[in-house]
């Protein structure tokens, strides 16, 4: 197993993860902001070995650069968001209150079905549309669980009005969802993180 570090950054309060396994690497998961991140990794003697972003939102992405800058850490993102990422409108950048927007151009892309692994640590893609084209499940078997960005949260989902986003696509995916089996620890972009049981049973969002 590893270690998960959650912090609520930004003015959005979005919870960036930093995850650690055994060899004093950890990947970053949406820093909203990099000054705590980097008094994390450097209070606890670890070096980032990847970046990666869930979707193309400015609050999941705002500190990308200046921690790419700190760690020379390359930078993983949704293909189909790259457009996203490049865009203050179209990342809703202005939520992000007295932050200046610096468009992220990823090292590495990911889609359906990708593998990857950063530092030793398993990733695997489930695309997950609706909130963004992009957004996706990332799954890594040794959190016991998915990173789910602003797809699913504790007993809601994620909104469908920003660019890209689709309420048909949002309902397909929720029903891809409410269809995996077994359970998984839910590492939520916002609020407290969650388990798939517990969203099939509570989240309104998810019932047939």
């Amino acid at each position: 197993m590893v270690n998960i570090k959650r912090m609520a950054l930004g003015a959005l309060a979005s919870n960036c993860y930093i995850i650690t396994g055994g060899n004093n690497e950890a990947v970053v998961i949406d820093p909203a902001d990099s000054g705590e991140v980097e008094a994390y990794v450097e209070l606890n003697g670890l070096k980032i070995g990847g970046i990666i972003i869930t979707h193309g939102h400015f609050d999941h992405f705002a500190g990308v650069n200046a921690l790419k800058r700190f760690s020379g850490a390359k930078v993983y993102a949704p293909e189909l968001d790259s457009e996203m990422l490049a865009s203050a409108d179209k990342s809703w950048a202005w939520f992000m209150q007295g932050k200046e927007f610096e468009p992220v151009v990823p090292d590495k892309t990911f889609s359906d079905g990708d593998r990857f692994t950063i530092s030793g640590i398993d990733f695997s893609v489930m695309s997950a549309p609706g909130h963004t084209a992009g957004s996706c499940l990332l799954f890594c078997e040794s959190a016991g669980g998915f990173f789910s960005g602003d797809v699913l949260f504790k007993d809601s989902v994620g909104r469908t009005d920003g660019f890209s986003g689709s309420d048909r696509l949002m309902r397909e995916s929720l029903a891809k969802i409410s269809a995996l089996d077994g359970n998984f620890n839910v590492y939520t972009g916002h609020g407290d993180m969650t388990t798939l049981a517990d969203e099939k049973m509570y989240n309104p969002y998810l019932q047939n």
